[in-house]
């Protein structure tokens, strides 16, 4: 088992934001978008912090993680064997849970 700082680098996940995400970023807040990047990066630098996926999604969002950035969430899927983060979307908490239960 490794130690030290080589450990943290070789669990390190990569982003891989999907096009949702990238539409729903583009119009945050600076500030807002520069704090969701930070954790987003936290979270792919230290994988062991990302908690379990949510419960109770419809069958499509099945496995989607959230992170809280003040009144604002960040949802993303979590591929371990990748290594690899996947946001989908990030909003205000009021209105980003409306979306995720939206059927068009």
């Amino acid at each position: 088992m490794q130690t030290g700082k080589n450990s943290k680098r070789d669990m390190a996940y990569s982003i891989r934001p999907l096009d949702s995400f990238e539409n729903s970023f583009k119009k945050l807040d600076r500030q807002i978008a520069r704090r969701a990047i930070q954790k987003l990066e936290n979270l792919a630098q230290n994988p062991e912090i990302i908690g379990g996926p949510m419960a109770n999604l419809p069958k499509d969002l099945a496995g989607l993680h959230k992170a809280r950035v003040g009144d604002w969430r960040v949802f993303f899927w979590v591929d371990r064997n990748r290594k690899e983060i996947v946001p989908y979307l990030v909003d205000r908490r009021d209105i980003i849970y409306k979306k995720l239960f939206e059927k068009k």
